[in-house]
């Protein structure tokens, strides 16, 4: 799988759990959105440390953003 498409994969079955953690935390739609892109931005320059099992280490990343 291409690493473009690996990313879509990601972002399809990923981005609405992790934009709903963001919210949880934040208690700010706007700021959760920024939150999850950024968290996509990271995956995808770091790609090639993203586990199959991917959702815990978004979770993590965006914890940490």
């Amino acid at each position: 799988m291409s690493d473009r498409k690996r990313l879509e994969s990601l972002w399809r079955d990923h981005y609405a759990d992790v934009l709903a953690y963001a919210s949880r935390r934040l208690g700010d739609d706007g700021a959760a959105g920024d939150v999850a892109a950024e968290t996509f931005l990271i995956a995808w320059r770091r790609l090639d440390d993203v586990p199959v099992q991917a959702r815990p280490w978004l979770f993590a990343v965006a914890r940490r953003v």
